[in-house]
């Protein structure tokens, strides 16, 4: 595991960003696993400026995959994953729409889109490089604790702190409007992954990234199960590596 430790929420974005563009300028047909958190979609501003200011890399041959959608929500409403994904980044590239694969949290039979979902990874030859966020409780994509390290895309119950975590946020304002289960992408297909880059911002975060980095590996704290993947990069503020000794952080970076 390799530690990028920036000063500010803004910093790590855009070294997310950055390290993104060096990735698709590498590799263009790079299949992708993309998480739609408030810092992620932030890098993907940040990416979009890149693309147009500087160039030098195409979404052209590169397909996604997004980690999680919300059960529910239609593509077209405004809190939806594809709906934040296409305003955020798809439409404002090169990237064809039909390489763009998000769950939908309406499907009328969501144990089929799950399934489907999985095998379209699977015909693309799985993911090149996972991009995610850290929850509070540890989870990624939305794979709550007690997710196993085999599982696959499926319907999840939201955990109570989960759901109060997101109630207040810019996507969901209140408990009454929140959802209470998504769909996920499973830990198989993200440990599966060639690389994997985790970002973690805010005070807020703190506790969960001590936790994943110095705690026990376990389905108890699904990133911790990350920490032993041959290519995981987290990138993180000031403030989300406080709770690390200054000898943890030395190691890691």
């Amino acid at each position: 595991m390799k530690l990028i430790v920036n000063t500010d929420r803004d910093e790590s974005a855009e070294r997310l960003a950055a390290m993104l563009a060096d990735a698709l300028a590498a590799k263009p047909a790079l299949r992708l696993g993309l998480s739609a958190g408030s810092t992620s979609l932030q890098a993907y501003s940040h990416l979009v400026r890149r693309y147009h200011k500087h160039g030098g890399f195409s979404f052209r041959r590169a397909c996604t995959f997004n980690t999680d959608e919300y059960v529910g929500l239609p593509a077209e409403d405004h809190r939806s994953t594809r709906y934040l994904m296409n305003a955020h980044l798809f439409y404002q590239v090169d990237l064809p729409r039909e390489q763009t694969f998000v769950p939908r949290g309406d499907a009328l039979d969501l144990d089929a889109e799950c399934r489907a979902f999985d095998l379209l990874i699977e015909a693309r030859g799985g993911l090149d490089l996972v991009v995610l966020g850290l929850g509070h409780n540890g989870h990624v994509g939305l794979n709550e604790p007690g997710s196993s390290p085999k599982s696959r895309t499926r319907l999840v119950d939201l955990t109570p702190s989960t759901v109060a975590a997101i109630s207040g946020g810019e996507r969901f304002r209140s408990l009454d409007e929140t959802p209470s289960q998504a769909i996920s992408m499973g830990m198989s297909q993200i440990l599966d992954a060639r690389r994997v880059l985790i970002i973690a911002t805010g005070i807020g975060k703190a506790e969960a990234v001590s936790r994943m980095v110095t705690g026990k590996v376990g389905p108890g704290m699904p990133a911790s199960m990350l920490t032993g993947h041959r290519d995981l990069t987290m990138i993180a503020d000031s403030a989300a590596v406080s709770q690390l000794s200054e000898s943890t952080i030395e190691d890691l970076t």
